[in-house]
């Protein structure tokens, strides 16, 4: 089934030193991705706290496009031109661009020719298609002009695939909150701690390398009539006085029940948690990722 994703934001830099200003920003290491490719990456702030998570698109040595998860590419396009300095580099939000989720390859086929697995780009007419990983095959169709044909189900379901494959969005309510291994984007191979500086590096290396990371993603299982908000706080109960975490991304599963992303205290993860929302009655640890 296809699910439109009319929210999806893309940013776009160009220009003769588009590669060398994204190396000189984002934490993931863009040396060995080549044109055609993509992989995840994350913008940071001095501190190590996560700006801006996105997969970063390589069309060719004067263009990348970012497909945000979560947050605003006409914010993130104002914030990153402050350091734009001398570079020969211009940023765009692509206003018209539009997403299709598909899990289902021969769906997907009767649209693009090109189907892509791991990290290539698929080119085909209606628009660039990359693969997702998780438990089940998923595709997302990147089309060119906002007035195409919109098919399939709300975004919802979309957004319930993604908890279940680790994939967290920082938006408003988590921006600058959270370093990327609490969202498990070291798992994804976001972050680098092999190339040269980039905000956030010092902190990224002494975690790697002299570790004390105390936080996780992990997936929850609660009994609420709907979804809490992400940045709701997250406790341990029954006396465990103390901050566990913080709701990343949730979504409805069935009538009455909601699984959530979280970013937990990882000696927490066994308590008993509540959640800052009077609606949740329950909460389940389900899986842990990475």
């Amino acid at each position: 089934m296809s699910t439109a994703l009319p929210t999806l934001q893309l940013l776009e830099i160009t220009g003769a030193d588009a590669i060398a200003f994204a190396q000189a920003q984002f934490c993931s290491d863009l040396r060995d991705l080549h044109a055609g490719h993509w992989r995840w990456s994350a913008w940071l702030s001095p501190q190590g706290r996560v700006r801006a998570f996105f997969q970063l698109l390589r069309d060719d040595d004067e263009k990348l496009r970012l497909i945000l998860r979560g947050g605003d590419a006409h914010a993130l396009r104002d914030d990153l031109s402050r350091y734009v300095l001398r570079a020969q580099v211009t940023l765009r939000a692509l206003d018209r661009a539009r997403g299709v989720g598909f899990d289902d390859r021969a769906e997907l086929a009767v649209l693009a020719a090109e189907i892509p697995d791991g990290d290539r780009i698929g080119r085909s007419a209606p628009g660039d298609v990359a693969a997702l990983p998780g438990p089940k095959p998923r595709w997302l169709l990147l089309e060119d002009h906002a007035d195409a044909a919109a098919t399939g189900d709300d975004d919802g379901r979309w957004r319930l695939a993604d908890i279940r494959a680790g994939l967290p969005e920082v938006g408003p309510a988590l921006r600058d909150r959270l370093l990327p291994q609490w969202l498990g984007l070291d798992r994804l191979g976001a972050v680098s701690v092999q190339k040269g500086c980039y905000p956030g590096q010092e902190i990224m290396s002494r975690l790697h390398f002299r570790g004390g990371n105390k936080r996780a993603l992990y997936r929850l299982e609660l009994h609420a009539p709907a979804p809490p908000p992400p940045g709701t706080d997250i406790r341990a109960g029954d006396g465990e006085a103390g901050h566990a975490g913080v709701v990343v991304l949730a979504a409805a599963a069935a009538p009455g029940r909601v699984e959530a992303l979280a970013s937990l205290v990882e000696s927490m993860a066994d308590a008993k948690l509540e959640i800052d929302s009077t609606s949740v009655e329950q909460v389940r640890v389900a899986e842990r990722f990475g």
